[in-house]
């Protein structure tokens, strides 16, 4: 069955960018819209008409129907049916004159300013490459040090979108529906959805309902003069209408509780593929938990977990000259370290089939270049690196192709090693981000939402240490299984890991800095409350709905 985003809260959506202050100018909406296309400081991409394929000008249109039609999926615009949110306010349409299913041609003069003052965006030989300074330029014009309401902005983006579920949706379940819809429609990085958007959809849920909001609806809501009257006619041919519809498979993919992470067999599938990965992410985000996964999926007949630290070693990893003794006196002689040893079993196998997984945990806790020495370059899989001497009669290094490697790599370590350019370029490095899903739908503690917890918790971690990477992730709020496999928390295994584990790494974070610790717990937490009935209180009055 299909649902869409309720009517109320479109309305909701639109009264918010009605008040939001932003100017006429839609540098921002272009901004989004480009993002959309894959416009980057770095990668430029057309909006030339001429230079458009079908395809192109498909998805452009239907881009800006999203961001900014006044009409449904049974309607056709004939003039002036698009406005960006920036305008609601005012009423100033983005391109009034011009016939919808012409805009894209008007994208480049649009960009050459004529038409309204695009200052985010390079323009050379007619491609669009975004400014190294665009984030100043949206901050100072549009922002002033605000953010936009992510559920709002997806009310809006998604008013006329269907969503196919196999059954009634809860409003948690419809908002991660919609939460990763928008995340993944925008393509923005993790960075710039920090910089860019209030991540409220936890807390401001959106509602699914049978019935969607109509074109004539988002009209009335408007007080146009009769200059400016969006023409729009009911069509009767499916194939004139601007649709968008998401349907049961990508909707269940949507709802998996991976949160924003690949599955485990993308992991799997990238690991085939690259032969050789890097999982980083800040503590707790599942690192282990996918090393783990790898290890047991009985994809491999054999793997080896070694850990990194700052004494190991070449000679821990490659071989080292040892002294051994026997009767008669003792002499010098080598010894073959657990990589290279490894490589000899798995070479020894006459089953080239199988396969083979090496673990090296926390990569970036050694000196990396010493460790791999030489063999670095057998990481390449097509190279035989020549060692310094034989250990125990090997005097050479090559890496079997049926040997995968999988490291992690914790990126909130604030005593690692510079990860070496040699080693980034021969891996896949895979971010992991901390899995609110999971806590939400599986972690029972009373009546809390501990992923929209977590989830606040890193925001004001972000707000107050202004730094992404000191974030937490979701294995602080998960408890052991019980018998039945399921996740619920005693209040008082609650309280005590809260005070002993979290409150801990806080202080390591903020250099003990009591202040910063109130800031991101509350100050009645950031001192650890140890009577039961206090801490719950605490806790609640801080973090309750």
């Amino acid at each position: 069955m299909n649902y869409y985003i309720k009517k109320d809260q479109v309305s909701e959506s639109i009264e918010y960018f009605k008040n939001a202050g932003f100017d006429t100018d839609d540098m921002l909406f272009l901004f989004l819209m480009a993002k959309h296309m894959g416009v980057s400081a770095s990668y430029p991409v057309t909006f030339l008409n001429s230079a458009l394929t079908s395809e192109q000008k498909k998805e452009e249109l239907n881009s800006l129907w999203l961001l900014g039609g006044l009409f449904d999926s049974g309607e056709m615009c004939s003039s002036k049916g698009v406005m960006f949110p920036t305008a609601f306010r005012k009423l100033a349409f983005y391109q009034p004159g011009t016939e919808f299913n012409k805009i894209p041609g008007r994208m480049k003069d649009t960009v050459e300013k004529k038409n309204i003052n695009v200052t985010i965006f390079n323009d050379v030989d007619s491609k669009l490459t975004l400014r190294s300074n665009y984030k100043d330029l949206i901050d100072d014009k549009y922002l002033k040090g605000q953010k936009i309401s992510l559920s709002k902005l997806a009310a809006w983006i998604f008013r006329f979108s269907s969503f196919e579920f196999d059954s009634i949706p809860n409003e948690k379940q419809f908002s991660r529906v919609l939460d990763k819809a928008i995340k993944k429609y925008f393509k923005i990085t993790k960075n710039d959805f920090l910089w860019l958007f209030e991540d409220d959809l936890s807390n401001c849920r959106l509602i699914p309902d049978a019935d969607s909001i109509t074109g004539r609806e988002v009209r009335e809501q408007f007080d146009f003069d009769a200059t400016k009257m969006p023409e729009v006619n009911v069509i009767s041919a499916p194939e004139d209408a601007q649709v968008s519809i998401y349907d049961k498979d990508t909707v269940a993919h949507y709802l998996a509780l991976n949160g924003d992470n690949p599955s485990d067999s993308d992991i799997y599938d990238i690991l085939m593929n690259k032969e050789q990965i890097v999982l980083t992410g800040v503590p707790g985000v599942g690192k282990s938990r996918y090393t783990k996964n790898l290890t047991e999926s009985g994809k491999f007949v054999d793997s080896l977990t070694i850990q990194f630290h700052a004494n190991y070693s070449y000679e821990d990893f490659i071989g080292a000259e040892v002294l051994k003794s026997e009767v008669g006196g003792t002499y010098v002689t080598t010894k073959q370290g657990v990589f290279l040893k490894y490589i000899e079993k798995v070479k020894s196998d006459p089953n080239k089939s199988n396969k083979y997984l090496l673990v090296i945990d926390e990569l970036n806790r050694g000196n990396i270049a010493e460790i791999f020495g030489e063999s670095i370059l057998a990481l390449d899989r097509n190279y035989e690196a020549s060692l310094s001497k034989e250990y125990e009669d090997v005097g050479t290094l090559s890496i079997p192709r049926n040997l995968y490697i999988v490291a992690t790599m914790n990126t909130s370590d604030r005593n690692i090693a510079f990860l070496d350019l040699a080693i980034r370029r021969r891996f896949a490095f895979v971010p992991l981000l901390p899995n609110y899903d999971f806590l939400s739908e599986e972690v029972v503690f009373q009546d809390f939402d501990l992923g929209n917890i977590l989830k606040q918790i890193n925001q004001r971690i972000i707000d107050t240490l202004k730094d992404p990477e000191l974030i937490l992730g979701q294995s602080y709020f998960i408890p052991k299984a019980d018998e039945s496999g399921k996740y619920i928390w005693e209040a008082n295994d609650f309280k005590n890991q809260f005070n002993f584990v979290l409150l801990p790494t806080l202080r390591e974070y903020s250099f003990n800095n009591a202040s910063a610790i109130g800031s991101i717990v509350g100050e009645n937490l950031s001192d650890g409350i140890q009577d039961l009935d206090d801490f719950m209180a605490s806790f609640s009055a801080e973090f309750g709905e």
